[in-house]
């Protein structure tokens, strides 16, 4: 892998990058030597400072914060129809992955996901190195914290550069990091990797947080903790045990386990305190909200990034007023089947009409800003959604359907569904079933990043003429084949 013959990106500056830069240049530094990498986590500050700055990478344009949230998988899911050919955006939609552009992008998310691994592995080694510095509830949750994250991480490089697993199940995937070595590792199968790599991180890490993880005991606490600090609080900002559970439940139904996935996904969706932890949003507050809607249904989300600029998203991005190079606009009746019921709280709340983009098209403002006060701000104003627990109802519903329940599945489908305002599924057809799943997840996550692994997962067709989705999901040109869509090449220069 190129990636690991470079210098290793260490967190070891993190402590004065972090103070001189805002977070910005962090990655920049590599380490001179032992001595520098002592000093840096010989005290809890060095700790802190270092993780903190692993989740400020990871919401970049390269990873969370565009390519990997709104941007390059949504555009790859087909998710917008894009009007400029000479774009890195027009090659990821037509799938022509080695043009130049799209190439460029592709290498940025490899890149830069295994850099933030690295200096993962880097806190996991420290904290093995320099015991004591911490104390015991402080190093379990970091610990838990950072497996959980090189696990996600490594997941999301599985669903983009490893087969369609329903199709090709022992193909190989992607090599799994885990020591700061500058090494070559070689590409695993996605069971052997699934099995024996991710899931022991994450168990791993469940097992840890569940014992320190103030999320368990005191709720998400989103506010700031006064002398006493923030490092406990917001805890929808860090890789907590819901969050990480809900990996867990992503990686055992992408290879279509579906006694695990279920099993993982009701410790979310059969706990009782989780549902007092994570509400579903109030549709009062929501749409009888014009100040300050929470549009991305904020109490629901188990982990996600803040954002200062959220309000740039909506501004250079889905404004129907920009110009056709730049916007990313919905296809032609996109809005319309997707919604044929308009009193979705999803619908009323995050899609709006723009003569702008056309006499039957919407513009989509889930991140669209408004007022708030600027001193103390609502929390939904400057935090983007990763993960909710509305997945873990899909990823229910999707398992007990696998395992010939489908009245059971819809049940759990239903719950979202009425937390959307809608009205339910009440079917025996697994096939009829999976259509509406399906259409659930297009309407709940979009500008999440989650599109292109649905289709990927249920190894999805886009003709034109699609019977599970009518045609909706038809490019502004001809698609290639599902194959080439969803074969995503490992950059060139890694070798492989």
């Amino acid at each position: 892998m190129k990636l690991l013959y470079k210098s290793i990106t260490a967190a070891a500056l993190l402590a004065f990058g972090l103070a001189a830069t805002g977070c910005s240049d962090w990655l920049d530094y590599t380490p001179k030597d032992k001595q520098t990498y002592d000093e840096q986590f010989n005290n809890r500050t060095g700790f802190h400072t270092t993780v903190n700055g692993i989740y400020n990478n990871m919401t970049g344009s390269s990873l969370y914060g565009y390519n990997l949230s709104y941007g390059a998988l949504d555009i790859m899911g087909l998710c917008y129809k894009i009007a400029n050919a000479s774009t890195a955006k027009y090659e990821l939609c037509t799938a022509a992955y080695t043009s130049s552009n799209a190439a460029s992008t592709i290498s940025s998310i490899w890149t830069s996901a295994y850099n933030t691994i690295l200096n993962i592995n880097v806190v996991l080694q420290a904290l093995d190195d320099h015991p004591g510095v911490l104390l015991p509830e402080d190093e379990q949750m970091i610990r838990g914290e950072m497996l959980a994250t090189r696990a996600c991480i490594h997941l999301d490089l599985v669903r983009i550069f490893g087969p369609v697993y329903s199709v090709k199940p022992d193909g190989l995937s992607v090599p799994y990091a885990d020591k700061p070595e500058i090494i070559k590792r070689n590409r695993l199968k996605v069971d052997d990797i699934i099995y024996n790599k991710i899931i022991p991180d994450l168990t791993t890490a469940q097992s840890l947080l569940k014992d320190v993880d103030p999320i368990l005991t005191e709720g998400v606490l989103n506010s700031d903790g006064g002398d006493e600090g923030n490092w406990f609080r917001y805890r929808q900002l860090r890789m907590n045990y819901y969050a990480a559970t809900l990996v867990k439940a992503r990686a055992y139904i992408w290879v279509n386990d579906y006694t695990n996935a279920l099993t993982e996904a009701k410790k979310i969706t059969d706990d009782t305190y989780a549902q007092e932890c994570f509400p579903w949003v109030d549709p009062v507050k929501l749409l009888a909200n014009s100040s300050n809607p929470d549009r991305i249904f904020s109490t629901e989300c188990l982990f996600g990034f803040y954002d200062k600029k959220m309000s740039d998203i909506f501004a250079q991005n889905f404004n129907g007023s920009l110009d056709a190079a730049v916007v990313l606009k919905p296809r032609e009746g996109y809005t319309g089947i997707l919604f044929p019921n308009t009193a979705d709280y999803r619908r009323q709340s995050q899609w709006t009409g723009s003569t702008s983009i056309g006499s039957n098209e919407l513009d989509f403002i889930k991140y669209k800003s408004f007022t708030t006060n600027e001193t103390n701000p609502d929390f939904w104003a400057t935090f983007y959604g990763l993960m909710r627990k509305s997945e873990a109802y899909y990823i229910a519903a999707e398992a007990i359907n696998g395992l010939g329940d489908t009245s059971g599945a819809c049940g759990y489908l239903n719950k979202v569904k009425a937390a959307r305002g809608i009205e339910a599924l009440e079917t025996d057809s697994p096939a009829e079933f999976l259509k509406e799943l399906k259409l659930e997840y297009l309407r709940e996550m979009r500008g999440e990043g989650q599109i292109f692994f649905l289709h990927k997962h249920f190894n999805q067709s886009f003709a034109a003429a699609n019977a599970d989705f009518n045609g909706h999901e038809k490019a502004n040109r001809d698609n290639p084949a599902v194959s080439i869509r969803y074969n995503v090449p490992i950059p060139t220069g890694e070798n492989y």
